[in-house]
């Protein structure tokens, strides 16, 4: 479940990176609404399956730490690779699975 978890959450704070109006992977950005509103089904979904390995208050604390992980991660990778989303995309894709499956428990 933590890896759906992590995924839902990686695609939540992309959406979220995507509608702001200094990025560099779309030409024009996501509609705001749509986008927060998806990171927020994400982030609601995370905690959800979170909370099924560890405490309420783990899982949120587990999915604040990732988000912010992610959006610097999403800054970072994004500079280098302008125009380039599904480079940045499955990147970040690949590593956030890669640490689940390394050894979070």
């Amino acid at each position: 479940m933590e890896l759906i978890s992590v995924s839902s959450l990686w695609l939540g704070c992309l959406f979220a990176y995507l509608a702001s109006d200094k990025q560099q992977l779309l030409s024009l950005p996501f509609p705001k609404l749509l986008a927060w509103s998806l990171c927020g089904v994400a982030v609601l979904f995370a905690v959800w399956g979170f909370s099924h390995t560890y405490s309420l208050l783990v899982a949120s604390l587990m999915v604040l730490i990732c988000m912010m992980t992610m959006w610097i991660l999403l800054v970072l990778v994004a500079s280098h690779y302008k125009g380039r989303s599904i480079w940045v995309s499955s990147f970040g894709f690949a590593l956030f699975v890669s640490i689940m499956l390394v050894g979070v428990k």
